[in-house]
């Protein structure tokens, strides 16, 4: 059996949610920019609740079984994991950090002076939580915005970052629980941030995309617009609540109204033939039957509340207009018709995301619940192309730059 650090041949992608732990063994495909899938480790979840981990021992159990999965499926020991973090106490802002340049021409310096003054804007905006992530959004040199300031003129240069905020305890108590499985925390991604690499287009981040990822217990939200960030959060609730709403109108248990909901959800009432009865069989038993119209219109009035709240949120951020576009991913968005009612709601192109930088033999792959974990091999494979230390766990001394693009509180 392959080990990971000896070999450096592949990279393991950590997916720790409130309903499973999804982990992905992936190496560089034969494509550019492409990953190839080798192995896949898919278990329910134990000891998370809305993104957080709540039950230590119980979490460290579902993280190790879906890894051993993973890693007996590829035929290598992982040894270090990309995870994702979420967490309904994730939370987002816009930053600007600049150095005075007096008609000057611009140098690497100034661009590392006017850098270091947005991570101290960040820091001073945490609104008492704690600073996960900085992402660089370009910079400004008058009326320009530039990728490459170095050389231009102007009379200063400001540095945009996008910072991600959340809570300290569960950052500390996902990395814990990593550690008791006997593996290496490399890197942590936002989950939203981690969706938009496995499925948004360049294209999209330009012309104005909101990525939706809906998960069992919480909902992130991300909106792009010309390459940059403009707005993300995280809501505390999920599909789950589609769930609980049919055991609650149907007077059954949770575990048939989700069964239920797996295999004859539906949104849309023009689906729905007349008179049509459903049922289903769980554990060997055939639930009561049910009237199939009651069951859409429980779904469908839940999702159009929610999507009634998720616009008010981009309008309330200042940001609805700037959308043209919506992607959904997550648990949630597997539910049928589910983009048709979005896209009656906020008045936008809705379609379902689904990753497209990864190849492999597995349907899974093909579901948009598997987002967060392809894209955290999408940012692995994106680090390893600047140095293969840097996505296969090889310990470094990370320069200035280094730290500003993924500053984490933590020692990793």
């Amino acid at each position: 059996m392959k080990q990971q650090k000896e070999n450096k041949e592949f990279f393991a992608a950590l997916d720790v949610g409130s309903d499973k732990v999804l982990c992905l063994v992936a190496r560089p495909g034969d494509e550019p920019e492409m990953l190839r899938v080798i192995g896949i480790g898919n278990t329910p979840s134990s000891g998370i609740r809305n993104g957080c981990v709540v039950d230590v021992t119980a979490a460290v159990g579902s993280i190790r079984q879906a890894v051993r999965e993973a890693g007996f499926t590829a035929g290598v020991e992982i040894t270090g994991v990309w995870a994702a973090i979420g967490g309904h106490t994730l939370k987002s802002a816009n930053c600007t950090g600049q150095t005075v340049l007096r008609g000057r021409e611009v140098t690497r310096e100034d661009v590392e002076q006017a850098e270091l003054n947005a991570r101290q804007s960040a820091l001073r905006d945490m609104k008492g939580e704690s600073l996960l992530k900085l992402i660089p959004q370009g910079y400004r040199c008058g009326d320009l915005v530039t990728d490459k300031p170095v050389g231009l003129v102007g009379q200063k240069l400001e540095a945009d970052v996008h910072a991600l905020y959340g809570s300290r305890t569960n950052a500390n108590n996902l990395k814990h629980a990593i550690q008791r499985v006997g593996l290496e925390l490399i890197n942590y991604e936002p989950h939203p941030w981690a969706a938009a690499q496995a499925v948004l287009s360049e294209t999209e981040k330009t012309c104005g995309t909101a990525l939706i990822d809906i998960g069992a217990e919480t909902t992130s939200l991300i909106v792009f617009r010309e390459g940059r960030i403009l707005f993300t959060d995280v809501r505390p609730w999920g599909a789950e609540h589609f769930t609980r709403d049919l055991a609650i109108v149907l007077g059954i248990s949770l575990e048939d109204a989700e069964a239920l909901k797996l295999r004859s959800g539906e949104c849309r009432l023009s689906q729905v033939l007349p008179g049509e009865i459903v049922q289903i069989e769980v554990h060997g038993r055939t639930t009561r039957p049910y009237a199939r119209d009651l069951l859409v219109k429980t779904l469908s009035s839940r999702v159009r509340q929610f999507f009634g709240i998720y616009r008010k949120m981009l309008a309330d951020a200042g940001v609805l207009d700037q959308v043209e576009l919506v992607v959904l991913t997550g648990g949630g968005a597997m539910l049928r018709g589910i983009g048709e009612e979005a896209e009656a709601i906020l008045d936008k192109h809705v379609r379902i995301g689904i990753p497209d930088r990864v190849e492999g033999e597995s349907p899974l792959l093909q579901r948009s619940d598997a987002a967060v974990a392809a894209g955290l091999a999408v940012c692995a494979l994106k680090e390893s192309l600047s140095g293969p230390e840097r996505a296969f766990g090889m310990r470094r001394s990370m320069s200035f730059l280094g730290g500003l693009k993924t500053f984490f509180l933590g020692d990793y």
